[in-house]
């Protein structure tokens, strides 16, 4: 969905122009559903808005860990980190070890194949 089309949903829904709470709230309903790609959605869309706060940001990061795009993920939280939500500094490091040892995988099965 384009910005305007999440826009427009939620002006229909609410009968008046979308507030980032607005948004960030049924991204976090559809997150708790199970709705990743719709939640991702509009949290992409959130994080854009003055007024967004970290948790949307954190929110997108655990998006995208859901997703299985895990870089995608690892720069999210480390956006978070930057912006003070030290919260996320050891997921940081998980993530960042399970792509290093993924990587590490794939250089073996490589030089195994040559």
């Amino acid at each position: 969905m384009s910005r305007e089309e999440i826009f427009d949903w939620f002006q229909r829904r609410l009968n008046r122009p979308p507030e980032a709470y607005d948004i960030y709230k049924v991204a976090k309903d559809f997150y708790q559903l199970g709705a990743y790609s719709r939640a991702l959605v509009c949290l992409q869309q959130y994080i854009t808005l003055p007024g967004a706060s970290i948790p949307g940001r954190h929110l997108l990061g655990y998006c995208f860990l859901n997703l299985g795009e895990i870089e995608k993920a690892l720069r999210e939280f480390k956006k978070c980190v930057k912006e003070g939500y030290h919260d996320d500094w050891q997921l940081v490091v998980e993530l960042t070890m399970e792509m290093e040892s993924k990587r590490r995988r794939e250089q073996d099965m490589g030089a195994i194949q040559v």
